[in-house]
């Protein structure tokens, strides 16, 4: 039963995968001394690609581009983050059932941010600009699982957690973490 299942995730494989994504972001900003802000909502938005690594595997290399919204609230205060983000991670089709894989990933991804918004006490200031002197460069690690249904249905789940310093004063050293549920579409 192994060799069947073994051998129909082989014939399955194609070699170049596109498709569409949209999600849900759960968002905070952490500092290294263990505190974090209050998690914000957002979105993600993208696109997909994946490239069959092994004719012998279905291990892939996948990328894309996505807008993704980060962030989080600390009392009246209100970050808005918005990046555009380039994951790089491998993944692994495993064949549970029929049209059913199960994709587990990781890797890394880097985001440059274009949006930058904060909000206190009535007041507004350009996260990325000298008011807000946040840095652009976003790097980190992302994690997670996706399943692929009905051939050409996605769902997955990870997280996002930020290596880079966005932030640094002497009051605070911030990081990015954002936990996303995505649903896409592959062709």
């Amino acid at each position: 039963m192994l060799l069947f299942s073994a051998v129909s995730t082989l014939s399955a494989q194609e070699k170049n995968i596109f498709g569409v994504r949209a999600g849900l972001n759960i968002a905070s900003l952490t500092i290294p001394d263990g505190a974090s802000t209050n998690s914000k909502a957002g979105f993600q938005i993208g696109v997909s690609y994946e490239r069959n690594l092994a004719e012998a595997l279905p291990l892939y290399l996948e990328t894309g581009l996505y807008y993704t919204g980060k962030g989080g609230k600390a009392g009246e205060a209100k970050l808005n983050l918005g990046y555009l983000q380039i994951p790089v991670l491998v993944n692994y089709h495993w064949n549970v059932a029929g049209d059913v894989s199960i994709q587990p990933f990781a890797g890394l991804y880097y985001a440059f941010g274009i949006h930058g918004k904060g909000k206190a006490g009535g007041e507004k200031a350009d996260l990325f600009g000298d008011e807000g002197g946040m840095s652009r460069s976003d790097l980190g690690l992302r994690i997670g699982a996706g399943v692929n249904f009905l051939k050409h249905y996605y769902a997955g789940l990870g997280y996002d957690l930020g290596l880079n310093t966005i932030k640094e004063s002497d009051a605070a050293t911030m990081r990015t973490g954002t936990f996303f549920i995505q649903v896409g579409y592959r062709f």
